[in-house]
C-alpha cells in the first residue's frame, strides 16, 4: 500500500500476511510488477487518510479514509487480515479464505477493560481475561519470575513490572531455536538488533526472518520429519522383534504335529483342545485342535503351517533387514542436518523437506486443529459438529479422547495407530490442550476426561457434539496449548 505524505514523499507499508509468517515491513520504495498484480480495494484509491485508530486491548489497527472508509488491519498471528468497510458494513478482504471475518463488527472491536487490583482478585489473580493482549513470551516471562507460587499482591507487582517493561518500547529481533522473533521483553541471548523505533524494528524482523529464520525454519523442518519418520521406524522395529520374541516362546509348529501323530489314540474325536506330552521338553503341552477334522487332519494342518511359517520367516527377516538399515540412513541424516550452517549445506537433506510438506499438506486437508506432542499427533475439533467428525469418524478404537469434564469444548484425540502405551507427559500435555479449548479456559486448574476412544458412543436423541462416556478416568491440569 502506497501513501503520499504531505510534504510528498512516499510512504510504503507491505503486509506479509502468510499461514506460517506474518508481520507488516516499510520499504523505503517499491516497483510494481509488470505482471501478474492486480489491484485491490480501489474503493479507496487516491482516498486521503483522516485518522489512524488503535483498538483497545485488541491486536488489530484501522485507516479511517474520507468517504467513511475504514480499513482494518487484523494483527492474528496466522490469521491476520485486511478488512475494508464503508459506514461500519463489509466491503471487502484480502484473505478470501478467512469467511468469518466478514462478520466482524467494528464497533465491537474494542474492549474496555477494568484492569484493577480488585477485578485481578476477582479473576482468581490470573490475568488472562483482564491481559487479552499477552501472548506466549509474556506468559512466559511471568512463569521465568515464579508466577504461580506468588501470592495475589506479588502477583499483581509483577504485572505491573512487565506493563512497566512493555511501555519502555525497546524492540529487539533474536534468534531461537525455530527461528527469529520480534519481542519487546530483553531475550536473555541470541539478541540480533535492539531499537526504539517500531518501523526499523519491523523492517529488521522481515529481513532477518528471511536470512536466518527460514534457514532456521527449514533446519527444523528436517530434523522434525527426520524424527517422526525414526520414532515410526522404531516402533515399527519393536513390533518386529516383539514377533520373534512371541515365536521363539511358542513350540515349533512341525514339533507339535509330531507330538499330534505320536498321540493319535489319545485325542478325542471333536475335541477343541487336547493336553499331551511335550515329549520334546518332558512337559504337558495343551494344544488347539479344529473340531472338523480328524486327529491325523489336525496333525497335517501343523505340518502345513509349518511349511508356510518358513516363507513367512524369510519375509520377517527382510522386513526387519530393511528397517534397520532406514533406522540407521535416518540416524545419520539427523546427525548430518545437526552439523549445516546454512541453507547450502542443507540442499542434499531437502527430501525430508518435501516429505514434511507433503506431510503438512495432508494434515492441513483434514478439518481439526493438529499438535504434535513428542512425535505423538493430537486433533482438536473447532465446534459441535466438528467435534461429531472427529470422534465418530476419524478417531479409532485404539485412540485416547479428552474432553474437560462438566463443561462444553473440544473434542481432543491422541492418535495411537499402533495401540501402544501413551506416555504420561503425552497425556497431561493433551489434556491441557483440552482445558484450554473449553469453557474452563481461564481456570488455574481443570478436570479433563481421559479414555479409549472404544468406550465413546453417541445415540440419536443427542445434540452435536454430545457424546456418552462408558469408562473414564479424570486428570487435574493446567490450562495451556505450550
Amino acid at each position: 500500500m502506497g501513501f503520499e505524505r504531505q510534504n510528498g514523499d512516499d510512504f510504503w507499508i507491505k503486509c506479509c500476511l502468510g499461514a506460517h509468517f506474518s508481520t507488516l515491513q516499510f520499504p523505503e520504495s517499491f516497483h510494481r510488477a509488470g505482471r501478474n498484480s492486480v489491484d485491490l480495494f480501489s474503493d479507496v484509491l487516491l482516498a486521503e487518510v483522516q485518522e489512524v485508530q488503535m483498538f483497545e486491548n485488541e491486536r488489530a489497527f484501522a485507516f479511517h479514509f474520507l468517504g467513511s472508509y475504514v480499513m482494518l488491519f487484523k494483527l492474528y498471528g496466522n490469521r491476520a487480515n485486511v478488512v475494508l468497510f464503508q459506514d461500519d458494513t463489509y466491503i471487502s478482504q484480502f484473505q478470501k479464505r478467512l469467511k468469518k471475518d466478514e462478520a466482524i463488527v467494528l464497533n465491537a472491536l474494542d474492549r474496555p477493560l477494568d484492569q484493577s487490583f480488585d477485578n485481578f482478585v476477582a479473576h482468581d489473580s490470573e490475568p488472562n481475561a483482564m491481559f487479552p493482549t499477552f501472548g506466549k513470551e509474556c506468559q512466559a516471562w511471568l512463569r521465568e519470575k515464579g508466577f504461580d507460587d506468588l501470592n495475589s499482591v506479588q502477583r499483581w507487582d509483577l504485572i505491573q513490572q512487565l506493563l512497566q517493561q512493555l511501555d519502555q518500547a525497546n524492540f529487539y529481533v533474536y534468534e531461537h531455536e525455530k527461528g527469529v522473533s520480534l519481542t519487546l521483553l530483553e531475550p536473555q541471548e541470541n539478541v540480533l538488533y535492539k531499537t526504539n523505533d517500531p518501523i526499523e524494528a519491523l523492517n529488521q524482523f522481515y529481513a532477518y526472518h528471511w536470512s536466518v529464520g527460514e534457514f532456521k525454519k527449514e533446519k527444523n523442518l528436517i530434523q522434525t520429519n527426520l524424527e517422526k519418520l525414526h520414532l515410526r521406524a522404531m516402533l515399527y522395529q519393536q513390533e518386529l522383534l516383539k514377533q520373534q520374541t512371541v515365536r521363539e516362546g511358542n513350540v515349533a509348529l512341525e514339533e507339535i504335529g509330531h507330538i499330534l501323530m505320536a498321540n493319535l489314540h489319545a485325542i478325542p474325536v471333536g475335541a477343541k483342545t487336547v493336553e499331551l506330552l511335550d515329549f520334546y521338553r518332558n512337559k504337558p503341552i495343551k494344544i488347539k485342535l479344529n473340531v472338523s477334522l480328524s486327529p491325523v487332519q489336525n496333525a497335517e494342518n501343523y505340518y502345513r503351517k509349518s511349511k508356510n511359517f518358513s516363507k513367512e520367516l524369510a519375509n520377517w527377516e527382510a522386513k526387519l533387514g530393511a528397517k534397520n538399515a532406514e533406522i540407521a540412513e535416518l540416524e545419520k541424516a539427523l546427525l548430518e542436518v545437526e552439523k549445516c550452517q546454512s541453507k547450502k549445506e542443507l540442499k542434499p537433506f531437502l527430501k525430508w523437506n518435501q516429505a514434511q510438506n507433503t506431510h503438512k499438506a495432508e494434515a492441513e486437508e483434514l478439518p481439526f486443529k493438529e499438535f504434535i506432542i513428542t512425535g505423538w499427533t493430537v486433533w482438536v475439533g473447532k465446534n459441535a459438529k466438528n467435534n461429531d467428525l472427529l470422534t465418530l469418524k476419524y478417531a479409532k478404537k485404539n485412540d485416547l479422547w479428552l474432553h474437560a469434564r462438566d463443561v462444553s469444548g473440544s473434542h481432543v484425540v491422541i492418535r495411537n495407530p499402533q495401540n501402544q502405551t501413551v506416555p504420561k507427559h503425552v497425556i497431561e500435555q493433551a489434556a491441557s490442550i483440552a482445558a484450554y479449548y473449553s469453557k474452563r479456559q481461564t481456570d488455574t486448574l481443570c478436570p479433563v476426561i481421559v479414555t479409549p476412544k472404544k468406550y465413546v458412543r453417541k445415540t440419536r436423541d443427542l445434540l452435536p457434539g454430545q457424546v456418552i462416556v462408558d469408562r473414564e478416568e479424570v486428570v487435574i491440569v493446567r490450562p495451556g496449548v505450550g
